[in-house]
């Protein structure tokens, strides 16, 4: 649904710089691991049909989750 609202209010390239679906507490200090977080695989398609043409990552991507990317295109 956003790429629908962001593709109608600009001629930019979409960008999707998501992080892995791990949350920061800060707290502790530390990185907790979210199990029910989908994969860039699964993702990727759907970012691609929301009008994105620059994917990337950010917080605790690897470089297996770029290579998912790479391959889902």
């Amino acid at each position: 649904m956003f790429g629908k609202v962001i593709s109608s209010n600009t001629t930019k390239p979409i960008i999707i710089y998501p992080n892995n679906g791990d949350t920061y507490n800060p707290e502790t200090k530390t990185w907790v691991t979210n199990p029910h977080a989908k994969t860039f695989a699964e993702l990727t398609p759907k970012w691609l049909k929301a009008g994105a043409r620059i994917i990337g990552g950010c917080c605790r991507t690897t470089p297996n989750d770029i290579k998912q990317v790479a391959d889902a295109i």
